[in-house]
């Protein structure tokens, strides 16, 4: 009876509240099996809208509905991060299916040898060594040989039969076996894109707390045929829909919000298969990257922000260690695959693991940040220490610290605490490159944001994985001096001995090994032909004590380097394009509220039919109440 309820999805927002949640749950644990089938709200069966009512968009390999008012979410401006999406998920496939073949390989060799010692005789039931040697050479008279038991395949024979394994493997490779959840589709474009671009994809999940947003999610479905059979509409709260399946766990869960994503974060680790694929992206910048709201920062994510140049590399970051936190408390490990700071929002890549050993590494992946109220340097402190023993084990201990005094040894100013955030890399250099392998061969008519994807991930793939960045406009600033360009800056680093690399988060900005001792000391050189203005700076600033000592540490060479430039910037890729008219974020969807034609009922019981809205007479009832107010 459940399940039929939920078929014909017209009677689902009918029943009570709390009905609804258990036959939902009843139904998720049904939809395990995951069938290449129809659809449980099945498209066929479905009449075609009615095309002069809608707006037709079509964006990669699929087209959705829309009508003139904002019923339903949906911003255009978001297309690079569904085709990058796109991109990410056939790469983790490729190398998730190459990861299963590989085990399942390994397995065939230890059975097979484990076979073999079964198959030979004892030999310490042979009583002399002539008998034993003679075993070994297959000609005892106690063993037979191997030319009389084994008879020798022919070789039409051999070839055939590796040729009929090759077939085989290459059978199951091509096999679907991808299960997808988006936990929060709005329209269904990106469910459905899924299933129609990603050649391993089984069965995509485009669930929905809006009615409106399910209703939209089935009519698209139904104009897309390559959505019949694999694209689901399912109406449902995105945490019950993650907590029911943790014992059937999805391989891949996207969770794109308006807003943040941690309350989806504690569901989605535990909804994910072993080695599977999190996609988070989180839109609430102003709070992650802003200095504005610090106690909402560290309400939603664990963690202060920074307040200094490099916040967008701190909101990767502090979303990482949400994520982090989440996952060890199940046992589970991340590796963040690929994190990108992207126009108004941030999007993260991350890879899940089932192991208890790499969780208990979190403390000394997590770090707390001190950085000064005056000059900008910072200085890092991880909240565990980690040593390798001789016999390869681990000892975890106490960190030691802090690495700064009270003041900043450069200027003298106050510093402020951040974090804590993840202290990792921020991207997998391998992954990045089958992504791009993967964009080359894509259509760029059908996916027009190829160009800014190949330019964004090559400046992801040069970055170092030390954090943050700083720019040299704002040290010279902070210097009262004259801005030296960026290959001068990059090559005085590079001629000291240490790397430097760009960032993807901010154009002209500079990533390095070096500390904030020889950057100082670098623009300590710089001012030497390039005079300050002495009435500019201020006894108390902090230039005025940076300034104090005029000669660098240790010598200077400006001398312009071969690898000044980076290649992202001699090949000429789109590294920072600039964006298009109104691509800031759109305004929150004004679809019907969720299970808002039914009043709460008891379990079991039916609703009241026709039973007033109460959301609809709220407004009715305040000013009822406050009539009786005024009369008293």
């Amino acid at each position: 009876m459940i399940r039929r309820v939920y078929a014909s999805r017209t009677v689902l927002v009918k029943y009570s509240y709390l009905y609804s949640r258990r036959a939902q749950t009843n139904f998720i644990r049904s939809y395990t099996t995951y069938e290449r089938q129809p659809a449980l709200i099945n498209s066929t069966d479905m009449e075609k809208p009615d095309e002069s009512k809608y707006i037709f968009l079509t964006e990669g390999r699929a087209t959705v509905l829309y009508e003139n008012e904002n019923q339903v979410f949906y911003n255009p401006v978001q297309q690079f991060n569904r085709d990058l999406s796109t991109c990410a998920i056939r790469a983790w496939s490729e190398l998730y299916a190459d990861k299963k073949t590989a085990a399942k390989r390994n397995q065939r060799k230890k059975r097979k040898l484990r076979n073999d010692k079964q198959n030979i005789p004892a030999i310490a039931n042979l009583q002399t060594q002539e008998e034993v040697e003679a075993l070994e050479d297959g000609g005892g008279e106690g063993a037979p040989s191997t030319a009389e038991t084994v008879s020798e395949p022919k070789a039409d024979e051999c070839g055939a039969s590796e040729n009929g394994a090759q077939a085989k493997q290459n059978e199951r490779k091509q096999t679907p076996f991808i299960t997808i959840l988006e936990a929060l589709s709005a329209t269904g474009l990106r469910a459905i894109r899924y299933g129609a671009e990603i050649p391993l994809v089984k069965a995509v999940v485009a669930n929905d707390f809006s009615p409106a947003a399910v209703k939209a999610i089935e009519r698209n479905i139904a104009y897309n045929d390559s959505a019949s059979g694999v694209v689901t509409a399912f109406h449902g709260d995105a945490n019950a829909v993650m907590y029911s399946h943790k014992t059937k766990p999805f391989h891949v869960i996207d969770l794109d919000p308006y807003g943040t994503a941690t309350p989806f974060i504690d569901a989605a680790v535990q909804a994910v298969v072993d080695g599977g694929l999190l996609l988070i992206t989180c839109t609430d910048l102003s709070i992650l990257a802003g200095t504005g709201y610090p106690e909402k920062c560290f309400t939603n994510y664990g963690g202060m922000t920074c307040r200094t140049e490099f916040s967008h590399e701190s909101a990767l970051r502090l979303v990482l260690s949400s994520i982090s936190s989440a996952a060890a408390r199940y046992g589970k490990a991340i590796e963040p695959l690929l994190s990108l700071s992207i126009d108004f929002y941030v999007r993260v890549f991350v890879r899940v693991r089932n192991s208890p050993i790499q969780a208990k590494l979190l403390a000394s992946q997590t770090m707390l940040t001190y950085t000064c109220s005056g000059c900008g340097s910072t200085s890092y402190q991880p909240l565990g220490r980690v040593s390798i023993n001789e016999d390869g084990s681990q000892k975890h201990s106490f960190a030691q610290g802090p690495p700064v005094s009270s003041h900043c040894d450069h200027c003298g100013f106050v510093h402020h605490l951040g974090g804590p955030m993840w202290a990792g890399p921020l991207h997998n250099k391998d992954f990045i490159d089958r992504v791009q392998k993967i964009a080359e061969t894509l259509d760029p008519e059908i996916y027009k944001t190829i160009p800014r994807i190949n330019g964004m991930l090559t400046l992801a793939k040069e970055e170092l994985d030390d954090p943050f960045y700083f720019t040299a406009a704002h040290v010279s600033s902070t210097m009262r001096c004259s801005c030296p360009p960026m290959t001068t800056m990059t090559s005085a680093l590079l001629n000291a001995g240490y790397k430097v690399s760009p960032t993807h988060a901010v154009p002209g900005a500079i990533k390095t090994n070096a500390s904030w001792a020889v950057i100082w000391d670098i623009l300590r050189e710089w001012i030497k032909t390039n005079p300050v203005k002495e009435d500019n700076i201020k006894e108390h600033s902090p230039a005025h004590k940076l300034l104090e000592r005029r000669e660098p540490g240790f010598p200077v060479d400006f001398t312009m380097h071969p690898e000044a430039n980076p290649p992202s910037r001699r090949i000429k890729v789109a590294r920072y394009p600039q964006n298009p008219p109104n691509w800031g974020p759109k305004a929150r969807a004004k679809g019907d509220k969720p299970f808002n034609n039914h009043k709460i009922q008891r379990p079991g019981s039916d609703p009241i039919p026709n039973a007033p809205k109460a959301w609809e007479n709220e407004d009715e009832n305040r000013d009822v109440n406050a009539k009786k107010q005024k009369t008293t």
